[in-house]
């Protein structure tokens, strides 16, 4: 169980790394854009473009932001810690699915099984939360019971 969620970690970080160099692509480019756009005669529609490129910059930057914050907080996860409840960084395994509480990402897959990146603030992460194994849960119309937490 330890060597899936070293998988499930070193997976997350590797995603991360590669979101936040393709969003420092991203504003480098858009950058470069603004910067080489030459002033036309039509003033106005020039700087209307280089409001909407520096606009798209800034929702880059915001987004790097937001990266560069979730793999912070994977860094401080400790792997070889052992949970005895759902917390940040615990591996849950229910009869129904397997949770990995960090940063919320949706589903991914690892030698063919599906794993649930959730984190504490979405709704399966606030039912989740402290709970311990043996213990269950629903959500939506769907029963849940933890037989594991790494």
């Amino acid at each position: 169980m330890k060597d899936i969620k070293k998988l499930i970690y070193c997976e997350l970080i590797i995603r991360q790394n590669e979101k936040i160099k393709n969003l420092q692509l991203l504003i480098k480019s858009t950058t470069d854009s603004r910067n080489s756009d030459t002033k036309s005669s039509a003033g106005d529609k020039h700087e209307t473009s280089r409001a909407k490129i520096q606009t798209e910059i800034d929702h880059y930057s915001k987004q790097l932001s937001i990266s560069l914050n979730q793999l912070h907080q994977l860094d401080s996860i400790d792997i070889s810690l052992k949970n005895n409840k759902a917390v940040f960084g615990s591996l849950v395994v229910t009869n129904k699915a397997t949770f990995f509480i960090s940063i919320g990402l949706g589903k991914i897959n690892i030698k063919s099984n599906d794993f649930f990146i959730i984190s504490l603030d979405s709704p399966i992460g606030m039912i989740i939360k402290n709970k311990t194994i043996n213990k269950s849960f629903q959500l939506r119309g769907v029963d849940y019971k933890i037989k594991n937490i790494e």
